[in-house]
């Protein structure tokens, strides 16, 4: 049964980095593409519609987590707590950016709003990317199954790992590449 769940989990995780993945790199390209309010307004009305209903896969996939492995959503939410709440806050500031930009007009508000949603999305590809990195190497944990990384390294190629060190920043540079390139087509 837990084979089960893990390919649930992952095809949840995979459908949202196909259709999420969408956004997010529209609002990496919407940073470097868009030069004119028109078009800055085209690149937010493309994802507009969507974009909420693309998040419920990356919801469904931490509900299913909770409900078929509890002791790995209480080990990766207890041990990646920091990073979990970052990527919250920008979650947060994309859709308050792609929200408010509708609703209050003006020069001003319309250049910050953009510039969140921009660097909101970049930021989490690179949180994501550096995720992945993190569970491909794998995370250690100690003779009671829970996990402590550091947030920050020396970011050399030997010795203690960390959330962000060379290998999960390579990753997650990666991914901003990949989802860029997808956000562009």
């Amino acid at each position: 049964m837990e084979a089960t769940w893990f390919c649930i989990v992952s095809v949840m995780v995979v459908m949202y980095v196909i259709f999420d993945g969408f956004d997010l790199g529209a609002g990496i390209v919407h940073l470097f593409v868009a030069r004119t309010t028109d078009e800055r307004r085209r690149i937010a009305r493309s994802v507009g519609p969507v974009w909420d209903g693309n998040e419920v896969w990356l919801l469904a996939a931490g509900g299913v987590l909770f409900f078929a492995f509890p002791r790995v959503y209480a080990t990766s939410f207890s041990g990646f707590y920091l990073p979990l709440m970052m990527v919250l806050w920008l979650l947060i500031l994309r859709a308050v950016s792609l929200e408010l930009r509708h609703h209050l007009g003006g020069p001003v508000w319309g250049v910050l709003f953009d510039k969140t949603f921009g660097i909101a999305s970049l930021l989490l590809v690179v949180f994501f990317g550096a995720a992945l990195g993190n569970v491909v190497r794998g995370v250690p944990l100690d003779a009671e199954g829970q996990c402590f990384e550091p947030m920050w390294t020396d970011r050399s190629t030997t010795g203690r790992t960390g959330i962000l060190d060379w290998y999960t920043l390579l990753v997650g540079f990666t991914a901003t590449a990949a989802l860029a390139h997808h956000g562009a087509l």
